[in-house]
């Protein structure tokens, strides 16, 4: 494939685009299972790395899955581009959406040990690990409530902002230039519990449970930077769930 060694053009994004194509031509239809990481390789003339980086960055954008021992996979329920902007986007969103003014208040911000989030984080239980939570109001009401481990390590410095006036998804956009994706993401509807006092109701009060995971993207590869997890009051404000 020519365009493949063209020194403006990444030879990841080649792949990925040209794969793309084809999945959004019908070429390869929901559920069907793509070529072999060695059959690639050989298709567009590039390393193994190359390819794994442009099949994890079609995994992180919903295109395909994988399965162990089975191989990759055409996803039946990969989303369009407009949605995956909204998908990924800061939780500021869910707020500013239903026309309430957003604002962003640090509860805490501290080094822990990774503890249960070390896998997720690639890190031993041990390692410290940057913990930041914080509650985001709707019109000064609070209705999001948010706890991130983070590892630091992938973005030097980012300890030393201050989170009240920056979100960390702004952050990563605009001062570091990352790419950002969340995924892995589990939603559950259960009790309020330890988010109570942040979100001024009843420990049994209901609200929504999302758990995920985010990585960024580095110029050499995906790398998971952060495990989350945000509790949401669904009585001031409506949760679109493209938003989280």
């Amino acid at each position: 494939m020519a365009a493949a060694t063209n020194s403006h053009v990444s030879k990841y994004r080649v792949i990925m685009r040209s794969l793309i194509d084809k999945i959004n031509n019908n070429e390869f239809a929901p559920d069907d299972c793509l070529p072999s990481e060695k059959q690639l390789m050989e298709e567009y003339g590039v390393s193994r790395i190359t390819v794994r980086r442009a099949l994890s960055e079609m995994e992180a954008e919903k295109y395909i899955y994988r399965q162990q021992g089975k191989g990759t996979f055409v996803n039946r329920n990969r989303i369009d581009e407009n949605t995956y902007r909204r998908y990924n986007s800061g939780f500021s969103v869910i707020i500013t959406s239903s026309g309430k003014k957003c604002t962003i208040k640090q509860i805490e911000k501290e080094f822990r040990p990774a503890g249960s989030h070390a896998n997720q984080l690639h890190l031993s239980p041990e390692e410290p690990c940057l913990y930041y939570s914080r509650v985001y109001c709707a019109d000064e009401i609070p209705v999001l409530y948010v706890q991130s481990y983070l590892n630091h390590k992938c973005l030097p410095g980012i300890e030393n902002y201050d989170y009240n006036f920056i979100s960390l998804s702004e952050l990563v956009r605009t001062v570091y230039n990352a790419k950002w994706y969340r995924k892995d993401r589990i939603i559950q509807s259960t009790q309020a519990g330890i988010a109570s006092p942040y979100l001024d109701v009843s420990k049994e009060s209901p609200v929504l449970k999302l758990t995920y995971v985010s990585s960024i993207d580095t110029q050499n590869s995906l790398v998971t930077f952060e495990s989350a997890e945000l509790y949401a009051r669904t009585d001031i404000i409506s949760i679109d769930s493209d938003y989280i």
